[in-house]
């Protein structure tokens, strides 16, 4: 009876590993990247107007929240200051919802009714007049909203309409106009800021007043 050896193992060899020899693989230069990322379909186009518009509304808020907050409704900075604190934890919870909404409902409804509840927010903090209105918009509308806008949903969209090769510059392009939507709104509230020592800006609609910091 002869004695057969084990099998020798089967080793691959790198070089021509199929990682390797993928032509897909190999890096792309930035002008290709760039040339990629504008032959993307329209679309990609509204998401980033989108988020600029949405950006420069929730770092506008940001901004002038606590002084509308002490001004509009003579709120003492610590009342103001527990207000502010409790929206925080609201958004926190309502943005962890968010994130399981945006996987099982998906990005344009979610986007929808988040757009209509922040409207319905955003109304209530500028027209309203009594605590109750600012309670209301500051606890449920606004953070409902706001919290779901911001779970990125943008970059949930940018990555459906883009490809591997295009999705790092879309996401660099997109965290670029969510600062200069920030950076925009800081220097709206700064040249509304320097009227108003000058200037009587306030404005008078169905019997109502509206300070500048209302319309902003």
């Amino acid at each position: 009876t002869s004695s057969s050896s084990p099998p020798t193992p089967l080793t691959l060899n790198p070089s021509h590993s199929p990682k390797s020899a993928t032509p897909n693989n190999t890096p792309m230069s930035g002008f290709e990247s760039t040339l990629r990322f504008l032959l993307l379909p329209s679309q990609v186009g509204i998401v980033l107007l989108l988020e600029f518009l949405n950006s420069f509304r929730s770092f506008g808020l940001r901004f002038v929240l606590y002084n509308y907050i002490t001004n509009e409704y003579a709120i003492g900075d610590s009342h103001a200051g527990a207000l502010l604190g409790i929206k925080g934890f609201v958004d926190i919870g309502f943005g962890l919802m968010g994130s399981i909404l945006v996987d099982i409902v998906g990005v344009r409804r979610v986007s929808i009714v988040a757009l209509s509840v922040a409207l319905v927010g955003r109304t209530l903090l500028a027209f309203g007049r009594t605590k109750f209105t600012l309670y209301l918009a500051m606890f449920l509308f606004s953070p409902c909203g706001d919290a779901l806008l911001s779970v990125g949903l943008y970059r949930v969209a940018l990555k459906k309409l883009t490809t591997p090769n295009t999705r790092p510059l879309a996401f660099a392009i997109s965290y670029a106009t969510s600062n200069l939507a920030g950076a925009l709104a800081d220097i709206s509230v700064d040249k509304m800021r320097s009227e108003v020592k000058d200037l009587e800006m306030d404005g008078a609609v169905l019997g109502g007043v509206y300070t500048p910091m209302r319309q902003f």
